[in-house]
């Protein structure tokens, strides 16, 4: 009975060696929960979050979701829309890169993107 204990957790350690080493080659990455830290300082609309909407979120072509070519509702450049969206905006780029849902479904946003979006919204999503 040990022994098929024993062997029982060396598989599951060898499988979460395994597990951890794939997830490794993915270039996006959850910052931590320290990266996600706002620590006092105010997000600006205008300065921190619209360069990352313009650039990551609304772009033109390829990769353009949200620049009013999937439906007027889901048009980032428009204020009010991302203002009322803010908390599913977050909730879609802090999930598990590759699940249902984890955005930009292309290209990627760095941590601190993240941080700034996370906080923006944590802070009332206002537009200062």
């Amino acid at each position: 009975m040990k022994m098929k204990l024993r062997h029982s957790c060396v598989m599951l350690v060898s499988a979460c060696a395994w597990v951890l080493s794939v997830q490794s080659c993915v270039d996006h990455k959850l910052p931590s929960r320290d990266g996600l830290s706002c620590s006092g300082e105010a997000v600006s609309y205008a300065d921190d979050i619209l360069p990352i909407i313009n650039t990551k979120c609304a772009i033109v072509g390829d990769g353009g979701c949200h620049n009013g070519g999937n439906g007027a509702d889901r048009d980032w450049r428009d204020f009010s829309l991302v203002q009322s969206h803010a908390m599913e905006i977050k909730n879609r780029i802090t999930r598990t890169p590759g699940t249902a849902g984890y955005m930009p479904k292309i290209g990627s946003l760095s941590d601190e993107q993240i941080r700034l979006i996370s906080c923006w919204v944590d802070q009332g999503a206002q537009n200062n």
